[in-house]
């Protein structure tokens, strides 16, 4: 990241002070209309402190639970604070590398790899959960290219199906991008069939007038843009992605303008705690889960 986010860093955790705070966020976010039990449904409880994150005691069959569990935040060993600041660094317009998170929140690169990783797959999973529904266009595309400029096939281009819904405009709105990894460095692109596939798990057909761009020479302008802004976020700021993560980045940099779209006169903690939310009904995956996961595994919410 350039020293022209310095001043972003420098400001960005003025929202969450102490870790009191953010536990209490936490809470509030997991049981917006008060504790439920997990067990028995049972609405009433008894908040245990005598631990740094609290334990709440059901008040009829005595299960104890605590607010982290069935979050990314599960299990985890760091203060919530490095993770609320996580959370907030994240959402910068081009977001923060793992050397640059470690570095702010002082923890190992691992661990921020980890962290940031883990905020990925809930953007993952949260956008799988919705399907594009309305006016939907959807591209037969190449990413890692330059698609304004006629060029011979790049050794690292992919082919992607990319999907949006329309504003009023013709502007794209929410938007989903697909990869393809078996289809690397040798110029070609989603066929029919591939962008049907597309359309099956990531449209909802009854409700949606979708049209199929599938030739390279006549595609959706405004979402063939949106799929090279994607190349130029993610490169800045990471330079290199492999096949092997890169659907979780295409997957950040879809989610996070999704939240800076929902409103340009929101505030950077309203959009936080939209991203909280996200985190907290979505399970954490495991480091050895995260290494293991082969080319274009699929989503859990999208199988």
């Amino acid at each position: 990241m350039g020293d022209s986010s310095d001043t972003d860093l420098q400001i960005i955790n003025r929202f969450y002070q102490n870790e009191e705070a953010c536990i209490e966020a936490l809470i509030a976010m997991k049981w917006p209309t008060g504790f439920v039990c997990p067990r028995c449904a049972y609405p009433r409880c008894t908040r245990l402190t005598t631990r740094r994150i609290p334990l709440f005691e059901c008040g009829r069959c005595m299960h104890q639970t605590s607010p982290l569990v069935g979050t990314i935040f599960e299990r985890t060993h760091l203060s919530l604070m490095k993770w609320f600041r996580a959370l907030e660094l994240f959402l910068l317009p081009d977001g923060i590398s793992a050397m640059r998170l470690s570095q702010v929140i002082q923890v190992t690169y691992k661990t921020a790899w980890l962290m940031l990783h883990k905020i990925r797959h809930t953007l993952g999973e949260s956008d799988a959960r919705v399907l594009l529904s309305g006016d939907v266009k959807v591209n037969s595309d190449q990413y890692g290219r330059n698609p304004s400029r006629c060029q011979f096939p790049h050794p690292h281009a992919t082919a992607v199906v990319a999907g949006c819904t329309l504003t009023e405009s013709g502007e794209p709105e929410q938007v989903k991008i697909r990869l393809l990894p078996h289809k690397r460095g040798d110029g070609r692109r989603p066929n029919r069939l591939e962008l049907d596939e597309f359309i099956t798990r990531n449209v909802d057909v009854r409700t949606s007038a979708v049209q199929s761009f599938p030739l390279a020479f006549r595609l959706y302008t405004p979402l063939r843009k949106l799929v090279r802004e994607a190349w130029d976020s993610l490169k800045s700021t990471y330079v290199a992605l492999g096949s092997k993560h890169l659907q979780a980045y295409l997957n950040e940099f879809t989610g996070r303008r999704q939240l800076h779209l929902a409103g340009t006169k929101e505030t950077q903690q309203q959009r936080l705690l939209k991203l909280l939310s996200m985190c907290v009904s979505v399970t954490a995956i495991s480091y050895h889960i995260l290494i293991a996961r082969q080319l274009n595994s699929p989503l859990a919410a999208a199988a």
